[in-house]
């Protein structure tokens, strides 16, 4: 006899996940949304100044304090 499980897998059905968020969790993330904004217009302003250096310069310097090759 041939093993019926080759011949008709069963198919799995699952549920949807639900997620619930307590008060403080929901606050936790307003507050991160508003200091990831301040830091982004941070970076901007960087940007705008000419803060900032090229990625390659940068991988450049890791690859040489790190021994990367």
């Amino acid at each position: 006899m041939e093993n019926s499980s080759k011949n008709n897998p069963q198919k799995k059905v699952n549920e949807p996940e639900t997620v619930y968020k307590s008060k403080s969790e929901i606050d936790n993330e307003e507050e991160s949304n508003s200091v990831l904004n301040r830091l982004l217009e941070i970076g901007l302003k960087q940007i705008e100044n000419g803060e900032t250096r090229p990625h390659e310069v940068v991988m450049a310097e890791m690859k040489l304090k790190y021994n990367l090759k």
